[in-house]
């Protein structure tokens, strides 16, 4: 076994085994010291969450201990809409026989018109999308990738 080890250890050029050896050391030397660095920072910031969810927890039960409690509203107060009503919203807007778009989806966009638009905004019509213009678009984009062949 000895001289079989011997033997190997003849053909090889131990200086270039000591600098592989080397520089395994210091890769992982490094490794360990950026493990150590993420550790510890990971854990800093662990604290620091923890102390500004306390300073907004005390915040919260401050403000809480502070502002009267408004009376709750019973929930019956509040009947949901009925279909009917929903597309009586939206009868201005467009035609419920002609079009496949849910009066509820009508109802949704016209309160997102007001809410980003104001009063003044006003819906005239509200019509599906062809899917044909994505289409057009999609095959125009990738005719633009390859150069024409003459």
């Amino acid at each position: 076994m000895i001289t079989s080890l011997q033997t190997l250890a003849a053909g090889l050029d131990m200086d270039a085994v000591t600098y592989q050896v080397t520089g395994m050391i210091v890769v992982f030397a490094c490794l360990v010291f950026l493990s150590l660095i993420l550790t510890i920072s990971g854990s800093v910031a662990v604290r620091l969450e923890a102390s500004r969810k306390a300073k907004e927890d005390a915040a919260k039960a401050a403000l809480a201990a502070t502002a009267p409690t408004p009376a709750p509203i019973p929930v019956a107060a509040v009947p949901e809409p009925t279909p009917a009503e929903v597309a009586a919203l939206a009868a201005g807007i467009y035609d419920a026989a002609a079009s496949s778009i849910t009066p509820q989806v009508v109802a949704a966009i016209a309160a997102a018109v007001k809410v980003t638009v104001g009063k003044e905004a006003r819906i005239l019509d509200i019509k599906p999308v062809d899917g044909s213009y994505g289409q057009n678009g999609r095959i125009s984009i990738m005719n633009s990738h390859f150069p024409t062949r003459r």
